[in-house]
């Protein structure tokens, strides 16, 4: 037996000993000494029976321990039914020879723990049913759920039960833990399962991107689980084309088949390697024996020239063509079709090139391209370009820095000939003010036209009335003021017989421009339909038709701006009516304007803080000998113009449209216009800044983009290096093959790491479109190709391993210094003692008490 303490510390209390005695000499003076003696000295003894009290004596006995064991069972769906049956058989037959005085206890565990009965004599036959998720193995919980079930004082050891084939939490930590707490593990391994018949591609792997030419290696992993060795053939694509076929005999375990490959194209390349076995029962699942690999090729910036004569030589090509840029040629016929097909581009360069060999969906695609993924586009003319290439209203037009405009192929020393007729509603809503203002206007289109043009003025309400028949505006000019007195405002409104006399007339003229332009509130009596065909006709005989609306809230828009869609006019709507002349005049400039080309010799003029211009004077600019007729919109940065027809006709325009950059140039890059500039001594730094600044931006930032599976899930994982600019944040754009546009809902997992799901996506390649946004501008952008892989078709996590993990098991019992599949003997065998203590404060306290009544005797009842 010892006694010990359980804090020192209060022993520092016995130093008030000699101050009670002191007291009691002072306050006790009139007792006999002896009885002062005996009253301190049984004073000090109930302090210092306190004192070792709140010190903690106790009393310390080694005594033989007792066991107590806990068997945790592995019921997860890697173990078979017939080992679970195993492992139910042995701990009943472990249970039934244990001696009584174990306690023994049972927890199951699969994805989690259940205790299924706690430390008692005997284990329960009852006691083997469980409800829990069995998908995963996870063993730290089948461990930690023991804790709290051990008796205290007692020698504890888990009878661990399992194939350590481990997939969630981290039983290696949990066994340091319990090892603290002299928690023993005993790990018992359950027979290994049949071989299984199998054969599979685990992995392929290649680069996520290289760069042009770059020599890399594509590796297969392939997996043979049967026992004994398999024989088959490999086989290794690259998109269709078929790389190697391999005849192998296959060992049990893993093989690695490499073939070098060379990327000597730019864009994403996929391989897919493909197994094939000889004997069909050595492998019994076929689903498993393809993989998919995908690499990037990355190179030298690209442009795409399309040219539209091929008999023609390519003078442009030569100027841009530079050791660090390469220039791919194709005729119209070769046009991509797809959005991933245009990526692979900087720039995109149509020379002479015909609307009508592209189709609406193609000029939609090249106008996303621009918009949308910041790629370049360069228009150069010609007589198959423009205006006369057919690109009026198209896509195409939307994103180029000028307005198309279109007509009739004229030149200098040919008449002009403009055939335009007025149609004036002077029905009763036109009275007062409308009517005046309809005179003016006439008047001031008549002022317009020139030599040669001709003029009529056509007025209706119900029915046409001819105030003009259409003559020269010279016999006109003479006349025109007693025509329009004439002009008197009362009856109705039906615009289409007024419409079929002015088509009448124009389709015979025989004039270059025919135009009409029609002032009317709209409210016609013929019903809608009815204007289908005759509009058809205005298009076909290329007659355009403005309409100008007057009135208030009661206009027929709908009515009025169709005719003007469909027949190539514009349409104007009137808010004061002082302003109608204005608009006449406005809309006759632009129609005499509609010519498609001009040619004649002229030196254009050139804006010396245009940056596609440095380094190139004025008196160096050779002369021209024609170009497209065309318009700069508003926003466009117009660097050469013509002023020959007294305007200021751009030759070279450029702007931003969207992310991407565009340039029109409306003169042409062969010998019919430009013979002059062929020879041009800065004909190639002309032409090289100019393309130059039309390529896609570089990104500011490096983005690695990669495709991940994380439990059976597929994430899109996003690193950026460089310096982010404060308050910004990225944004992913992921665009279908039919320009479907998703945004990706960012996570930020790390500094500069994001990840999106793309959970939903169906198998394919897609363009991911990178951006980096500050207050909702795009200050840095960059497209990559991304490819979401078909679903996995491997097994369940608790599918995938076979046989028994000893290297865990093994690691499980050292960690703890129990044994691995331990036999009976030593599970029971208990050699190690007890320390027990007891608390003798039970005792001190009483005893304390009694003396401190046996004090208060001697003093008040002299017992002594």
């Amino acid at each position: 037996m010892n006694l010990q303490l359980e804090s020192s510390v209060f022993l520092k209390l016995l130093f008030l000993l000699p101050i009670i005695w002191a007291l009691s000499f002072l306050a006790f003076g009139r007792l006999p000494l002896w009885r002062m003696i005996v009253s301190s000295s049984l004073r000090s003894l109930v302090l210092a029976l306190i004192i070792l009290a709140l010190a903690g004596l106790g009393r310390v006995d080694k005594l033989p321990s007792e066991l107590s064991l806990i068997f945790s069972a592995d019921v997860s769906d890697s173990i078979s039914q017939e080992n679970k049956a195993w492992m139910a058989n042995y701990i009943k037959e472990v249970d039934a020879r244990l001696p009584s005085n174990i306690k023994r206890g049972l927890v199951v565990f699969g994805s989690e723990a259940q205790v299924l009965s706690p430390p008692e004599n005997r284990i329960k036959p009852q006691d083997f049913r469980w409800e829990l998720d069995t998908t995963h193995t996870n063993i730290a919980s089948g461990i930690l759920s023991t804790l709290k079930l051990f008796p205290k004082d007692t020698v504890k050891r888990v009878v661990l039960l399992t194939d350590g084939n481990e997939n969630l939490g981290n039983s290696r930590q949990t066994a340091s833990i319990v090892e603290k707490e002299k928690i023993k593990i005993f790990t018992v391994e359950p027979p290994p399962p049949p071989t299984i018949k199998e054969v599979l591609v685990s992995k392929m792997l290649v680069p996520l991107e290289i760069k042009q030419n770059e020599a890399f290696e594509i590796r297969v992993v392939v997996e043979n689980k049967n026992s004994q060795e398999v024989a088959g053939s490999l086989s290794l694509f690259e998109g269709e084309r078929l790389l190697k076929k391999l005849d192998a005999s296959l060992p049990p375990g893993l093989s690695v088949f490499d073939m070098p490959y060379e990327g000597s194209e730019k864009g994403l390349l996929e391989f897919h390697a493909q197994l094939e076995v000889n004997e069909a029962n050595e492998d019994l699942n076929k689903e498993n024996n393809h993989k998919q690999a995908f690499t990037n090729v990355t190179g030298k910036p690209k442009i795409l020239y399309v040219r539209g004569d091929p008999n023609k030589k390519p003078f442009l090509v030569e100027a841009i063509q530079e050791k660090d840029i390469e220039v791919e040629v194709k005729g119209i016929l070769d046009i991509p079709n797809s959005l991933q097909e245009l990526l692979r581009y900087e720039c995109l360069i149509f020379s002479n090139v015909p609307a009508r060999t592209l189709s609406h969906n193609q000029m939609e695609t090249i106008k996303t391209y621009v918009g949308d993924f910041g790629g370049g586009f360069l228009m150069v003319g010609g007589e198959n370009s423009f205006a006369q290439g057919g690109y009026s209203d198209t896509p195409i037009e939307d994103i180029l820095p000028v307005k198309v405009t279109a007509g009739s192929t004229f030149k200098e020393k040919k008449p002009r000939r403009v055939s335009i007729i007025l149609l004036v509603d002077k029905s009763g809503s036109m009275t007062g003010r409308k009517l005046f203002a309809t005179k003016r206007a006439s008047i001031e289109l008549l002022k317009q036209l020139k030599e040669g043009d001709m003029m009529g003025i056509i007025a209706f309400d119900v029915i046409p009335y001819v105030i003009a028949e259409m003559e020269p505006v010279t016999e006109l000019e003479k006349t025109i003021l007693s025509k329009l007195s004439k002009l008197n405002a009362g009856g109705g409104t039906d615009i289409f017989p007024a419409l079929k006399e002015a088509y009448r007339r124009l389709a015979t003229s025989g004039a270059k421009i025919n135009h009409a332009i029609l002032l009317s509130d709209g409210n016609t009596r013929s019903i809608y339909y009815s204007y289908e065909a005759l509009m058809e006709q205005f298009k076909q005989a290329q007659i355009s038709v403005s309409t100008i609306a007057v009135g208030g809230w009661l206009v027929n828009t709908r009515l009025m701006k169709d005719i003007a869609d469909r027949t190539g006019g514009e349409f104007y709507r009137v808010k004061d009516i002082d302003e109608l002349p204005k608009i006449v005049v406005t809309d006759t400039d632009n129609t005499l304007t509609r010519a498609d080309f001009h040619e004649e010799s002229f030196i254009p003029r050139i804006d010396p803080s245009s940056e596609l211009l440095k380094g190139i004077d004025q008196e160096q600019v050779p002369p021209l000998q024609g170009y497209s007729l065309t318009r700069a919109k508003a926003r466009a940065e117009v660097s050469l113009v013509s002023d020959i027809r007294g305007t200021n006709d751009p030759i070279l325009a450029n702007w931003r449209y969207g992310l991407g950059k565009v340039v029109a140039y409306t003169s042409d890059a062969e010998a019919r216009w430009s013979s002059q500039w062929i020879n041009w001594a800065k004909y190639n730094k002309f032409w090289s800044q100019t393309t130059r600044w039309a390529m896609r931006d570089k990104p500011k930032g490096d983005y690695t983009v990669k495709v991940e599976d994380r439990d059976n899930k597929t994430y899109l994982v996003v690193e950026s290096s460089g310096e982010e600019e404060k308050d910004s944040q990225l944004r992913l754009r992921l665009f279908s093959s039919n320009l479907e546009a998703n945004d990706l809902s960012l996570r930020q997992v790390a500094p500069k790491r994001y990840v999106a799901s793309l959970e939903g996506y169906k198998p394919g390649t897609y363009t991911l479109d990178v951006s980096m946004l500050k207050d909702n501008n795009v200050i840095d952008h960059m497209t990559k190709p991304v490819v979401v892989p078909p679903p996995s078709t491997v097994a369940p996590p608790e599918g995938l391993s076979q046989g028994n993990n000893t290297e865990l098991l093994e690691a499980l019992a050292q960690l703890t210094h129990g044994e691995v599949n331990p036999t009976l003997e030593s599970i029971a065998r208990n050699t190690e003692e007890v320390m027990k203590r007891e608390d003798l404060s039970k005792f001190l306290i009483p005893l304390a008490m009694g003396l401190l009544l046996f004090d208060i005797a001697v003093r008040r009842v002299g017992l002594l």
